[in-house]
């Protein structure tokens, strides 16, 4: 079976190069054709064209094409996802210093919104422009965590930030040159930025949610559903990727592997910078970071309708689970010896030290599932 998959050159592509360079397609059957990508909208053409089979994919994409928000993509399903957390926020050296407290409680989430609203204040005195945030796509991860950081002291986000839509490339030069007063992107290209003095990273995910969704994989409903041999293949490939990446004593390997020209091709010290302790927070692990949760689904679909991007008067489980395919994520792990979460909604926020998940045949052991300023989303 041939399977062409499109990717962006980022550490949270981990599983579908992992797989190519590890030979994980192969032993599963599969023939695979993967090709990198410049930025999230060629992804979603080439999936709404059929130019591609599956994809590496921001979870909020389908949702938002589903709803007619941007072009169409097509029906997609995500059977897992790739894995949690990876971004980070880079903003310029000017900026840092003016959020800087002799208190340090700048380097809460928290203190450092408050400091960003004095500096919002500060600019509206002097007459001066709106500060200028980038993201690589409207409806993402990104932009709803860059919104609800502002928001948490007060601002509002449509009426006194200005954002704009990048590809993560161009931010860091963007930021150098003044255009911009910082971004939101996946790992490794904020470490880049911070490591070539373009700029300071200032927060990244594990900050603002320790175990917060991001990519998934997209797979075009038709030939899902024409092809589910394959479907329950490729998942099996990319969990065993993440049960190889999730092994610390790969690490190394990992860091070299994802620092390829072939593959996401960046300094290997800002790889190394992203996937350290107190980095971007990347997780792998196929038991407790691919589970597609309905709950990750509806709490997208949430920041959409919190965002004034959509209107609340829509059917959103009926949505969330056309979309995300947890029955397909079973067929593929119960057989390489994972659990089964026996619900497939749970709170998100609310968990601030691992905590045991009710799955069979046994208990997972989850990892802190906390938001910055102690919110919980509840889906029921």
């Amino acid at each position: 079976m041939t399977i062409r998959i499109a990717y962006s050159p980022l550490n949270d592509a981990a599983l579908i190069i992992l797989a190519e360079a590890l030979g994980f397609y192969d032993s599963e059957g599969l023939s695979v054709t993967l090709t990198r990508e410049a930025n999230w909208s060629n992804i979603r053409d080439k999936l709404a064209y059929g130019l591609i089979d599956a994809a590496h994919i921001l979870a909020p994409m389908p949702f938002a094409a589903a709803l007619g928000l941007g072009p169409s993509m097509g029906r997609i399903i995500a059977p897992m996802a790739l894995g949690a957390n990876g971004n980070s926020v880079l903003v310029s050296t000017e900026l840092r210093a003016r959020l800087e407290t002799n208190d340090q409680s700048y380097k809460t989430l928290t203190g450092s919104a408050r400091m960003l609203a004095k500096e919002v204040e500060r600019r509206r005195r002097e007459g001066l422009g709106r500060l200028v945030f980038a993201v690589p796509f409207t409806w993402s991860p990104h932009h709803f965590v860059l919104r609800h950081w502002v928001a948490s002291a007060g601002l509002d986000p449509e009426r006194q930030i200005q954002w704009v839509v990048l590809p993560p490339s161009r931010m860091a030069d963007m930021v150098e040159d003044g255009v911009i007063d910082g971004f939101c992107s996946g790992s490794p290209w904020p470490q880049t930025a911070h490591i070539k003095g373009q700029g300071e990273i200032l927060f990244s995910d594990p900050d603002y949610w320790s175990l917060k969704p991001e990519k998934i994989l997209g797979v075009r409903a038709d030939w899902a559903e024409s092809n589910p041999q394959a479907v329950l293949s490729l998942s099996r490939a990319l969990m065993r990727a993440g049960q190889w990446a999730f092994d610390a004593t790969h690490r190394d390997d990992l860091v070299r592997i994802l620092g390829r020209k072939l593959y996401v091709n960046a300094p290997i010290p800002a790889i190394e910078m992203a996937l350290d302790s107190g980095g971007a927070g990347l997780s792998f692990d196929p038991q407790t970071a691919t589970f597609p949760w309905i709950s990750h689904a509806k709490w997208f679909l949430g920041q959409m309708v919190k965002w004034g991007m959509i209107d609340a008067d829509h059917d959103f489980d009926h949505l969330a689970r056309a979309v995300y395919r947890p029955d397909l994520w079973a067929d593929a792990a119960l057989s390489l010896g994972l659990s089964r979460p026996l619900k497939d909604e749970k709170d998100e926020g609310g968990k601030p030290t691992a905590w045991s998940l009710p799955a069979a045949p046994q208990d997972i052991i989850m990892p802190a599932n906390a938001l910055f300023d102690g919110g919980v989303f509840h889906c029921g």
